[in-house]
């Protein structure tokens, strides 16, 4: 058993370096973080469960470092990510693909902050293979490199602009959500003018918060037929 900052449970270890991580505690996260991976990459022989819990903390691991500006040994972490995903894939059978496209775009961020333009390209590729529709990479290929044709080609298929906990984004079903003003920057024009108007609309009250949601709800709501009803 893996007995990490007094947690027993090493689930429990991980909730703790993502909740360190979300609160800006950057420096404490990189410590503890990089103790756990060394501890588990240090066991020869390592069960599935053990291997996952390797897999979330490199995960966390290269998520700090890229945020803290260690970009040198974010591209080592992140190498290690794939290479252990893939290995805990192999020997489970399960493939989450979800994931891996998680992993391989904040390797797009790692490798563009780090100025490898061609291996953030690659990565951003990649994660748009695993998971079509991601138009979160896309908007972040377009800002770290300058290349926006996928975003450009993902923007229609996005539907309305959603306000969403005080934020306004775009979002195709079923994948991550993306930024509407940054893609709006990005993309300018007609496309910026028409996400603006939608905001502007939604903040008056105009618009549905989530519009695809709204219409989703109405088409649930019974219509009556009062033909069915005709006394003749």
């Amino acid at each position: 058993m893996i007995h990490m900052f007094g947690a027993a449970d090493p689930e429990q270890a991980i909730s703790q370096l993502e909740a360190y991580h979300n609160e800006g505690r950057s420096e404490r996260a990189e410590v503890m973080a990089s103790a756990l991976v060394d501890q588990l990459i240090a066991k020869k022989s390592r069960d599935d469960a053990t291997q996952a819990i390797l897999v979330k903390g490199l995960r966390i691991l290269a998520a700090v470092l890229n945020s803290r500006g260690k970009h040198k040994r974010a591209r080592v972490t992140i190498g290690l990510l794939h290479k252990h995903r893939n290995k805990l894939s192999k020997s489970t059978g399960e493939y989450d693909l979800a994931s891996a496209a998680g992993d391989y775009h904040l390797a797009g961020f790692i490798h563009a902050n780090a100025g490898k333009n061609g291996a953030a390209k690659r990565a951003f590729a990649k994660c748009e293979k695993l998971q079509p529709g991601h138009l979160a990479a896309a908007l972040d290929k377009a800002e770290q490199i300058g290349k926006s044709k996928q975003l450009e080609k993902l923007y229609p298929l996005a539907g309305p602009v959603i306000s969403r906990n005080g934020a306004f984004i775009l979002e195709i079903e079923g994948r991550p959500a993306a930024d509407a003003r940054r893609i709006g920057q990005i993309l300018g024009g007609e496309i910026q003018q028409d996400i603006e108007s939608q905001i502007s609309a939604i903040m008056a009250g105009e618009q549905a918060a989530n519009a695809r949601l709204q219409a989703a709800v109405d088409s649930l709501v019974p219509t009556h037929d009062y033909h069915t009803y005709s006394t003749n």
